[in-house]
């Protein structure tokens, strides 16, 4: 269009150029031919009227005339030229704008996702930290566990290997019965510790396996282990389970969950012959989740005691026979569950766990309504 313009203006230039030549031509003829007029008739001589060139006015005016509306021309080309150039201009001005605000936008984008990263960062800090501290709390456990459990797996095969020492002394009838129990309790107490063992192993290494849940089936199979049976006679078991409870949950972790908890009952029972042990479990849903309570009338626990006793290898009471491994297994099944558990207690008194287990899968939690009521069974 500027090119365009530019041919336009030297059209123009070069015609005018040409036009005041032509008139300029015009008039020094005239001028001349006036001139020698003058001279011949001042000498007396005549020259013809019509040998004297006449100036053609009409053609001077229509050359004048097409000079101005050239110059006209000229003028609103250089208007129009100059106007084009500030539209030219308006709109880059416009476009300029526009690529700022994009630029702005982007800016702006930018600078929200360095304060993302940024977060994301501190964040990435504070997991990393808290990693750290969980690592080197595990490796602690994991020190001690293989410190305590060598020397806990070495006590009682040096006891097998005492009576077997003692049987070679020679014994009568009674005292062959009493070694025989020895070694039965001995390896009753290392079996207990290698369930332990692998307990802990399936806790942290074996992912959570989903499914129904029975309690009842649970309570079967704790009663008809060795634990629960060899002390049937001595100790009474009751079990209160809201009928129809639909639960999907880990089914092995609940059961080390509810075994290591009477194991501990029966363990920590009234002795004295002051009242018959007694231990009670109820199960009953509650929203989402249901709520576990396993109580004993045993001797209690120390208040003192009470925030250490889910601690690794604690044992705090004299009482214990075992490696203090058993509440401790009770709260890694539960935090593995994402529940929770509580403990109440009276020295010389009784002892109550509490224990809230989320429900984790579908069908949901209910309690089936032709099948409403309390069932308790001894």
């Amino acid at each position: 269009m500027r090119k365009l313009y530019f041919f336009l203006f030297l059209i123009t230039y070069i015609t005018l150029g040409a036009l005041n030549s032509k008139l300029f031509a015009t008039d020094r003829a005239y001028v001349r031919v006036l001139a020698a007029h003058e001279r011949n008739t001042s000498f007396g001589s005549s020259i013809p009227a019509a040998s004297v060139p006449q100036s053609d006015g009409r053609t001077n005016a229509l050359f004048s005339w097409i000079g101005w509306l050239l110059c006209v021309i000229l003028t609103l080309a250089v208007l129009v030229l100059f106007s084009d150039r500030k539209r030219i201009i308006a709109s880059r001005n416009l476009e300029i704008a526009s690529k700022s605000q994009e630029l702005q936008v982007i800016q702006n984008q930018i600078n929200q996702t360095n304060e993302e990263l940024l977060a994301i960062n501190a964040n990435l800090e504070g997991l990393v930290e808290e990693r750290t501290l969980k690592l080197s709390k595990v490796n602690r456990e994991l020190d001690m566990f293989l410190y305590r459990s060598s020397h806990d797996l070495r006590r009682p095969v040096t006891t097998l290997m005492g009576l077997v020492e003692v049987s070679k002394l020679g014994f009568d009838e009674k005292t062959a019965q009493y070694l025989f129990s020895k070694i039965n309790d001995t390896a009753v107490h290392m079996d207990t510790m290698l369930e332990k063992f692998f307990m802990i192993n399936t806790i942290n290494h074996e992912s959570t396996e989903i499914g129904q849940v029975d309690f009842e089936e649970i309570l079967d199979q704790i009663n008809h282990s060795n634990m629960v049976s060899n002390y049937a006679q001595q100790v009474h078991f009751n079990s209160l389970i809201e009928s129809g409870i639909e639960f999907i949950s880990d089914y092995q972790l609940i059961t080390f969950i509810l075994k290591n908890l009477i194991d501990n009952a029966i363990v920590f029972r009234c002795k004295d012959g002051s009242r018959q042990p007694i231990v009670r479990v109820e199960v009953r849903p509650i929203g989402q989740a249901v709520t576990i309570n396993v109580q004993d009338n045993g001797i209690g626990i120390p208040e003192a005691y009470l925030s250490e006793i889910f601690t690794i290898f604690y044992r705090g009471s004299e009482a214990s026979k075992g490696n203090g491994l058993g509440l401790y297994v009770v709260r890694k099944a539960i935090e593995k569950l994402q529940g929770s558990i509580n403990v109440t207690s009276q020295n010389g008194q009784f002892t109550c766990f509490h224990i809230t287990l989320p429900h984790l899968g579908v069908p949901q939690l209910h309690a089936i309504p032709e099948k409403k009521g309390i069932r308790v069974s001894a």
